[in-house]
């Protein structure tokens, strides 16, 4: 688990070594790529584009999906984790497809046959907590729908 909100939207990534060695080396492509790079103007974005992120915690860049755009800052969802966090301009880069060559790592899921007992659809803060135990954990899951 990589991300984790609610049991209706959590992030999980497979388990297999050569992906963690190829993010890593995506890591130090994008590091080079985005130094010598300058930064997206935020005019230029939509909604739904690709680009690339440095990420707030640890500095490190990222490929993202834009998911809002703001005066002076845009929340994008980060493909291999499945956070999202709000990035000034200065921390944003056009993608380069090169880097579409790994497929993003964060696949969303949700609880099979589980639904909100609140009236609003929306999860109490004892089952988001609940779920949050299991972010950073390994999990055994079946994958159903499109992506499985």
């Amino acid at each position: 688990v990589s991300d984790a909100k609610s049991p209706g939207c959590f992030h999980i990534q497979l388990a297999k070594s050569e992906v963690a060695k190829q993010i890593q080396d995506l890591g130090t492509a994008l590091a080079a790529c985005c130094e010598a790079a300058s930064p997206v103007v935020l005019a230029d974005l939509s909604v739904g584009q690709l680009c690339l992120a440095q990420f707030s915690a640890d500095r490190c860049w990222y490929r993202v999906v834009v998911c809002e755009i703001h005066e002076k800052s845009a929340l994008v969802r980060y493909l291999e984790f499945g956070n999202t966090d709000t990035v000034v301009e200065s921390s944003l880069r056009h993608f380069d497809k090169q880097f579409l060559s790994l497929p993003r790592q964060a696949l969303m899921c949700r609880l099979h046959n589980l639904q909100s007992s609140q009236a609003d659809g929306k999860w109490s803060a004892a089952a988001c907590k609940m779920i949050g135990k299991f972010d950073q954990s390994t999990l055994c899951v079946r994958l159903y729908g499109e992506e499985a």
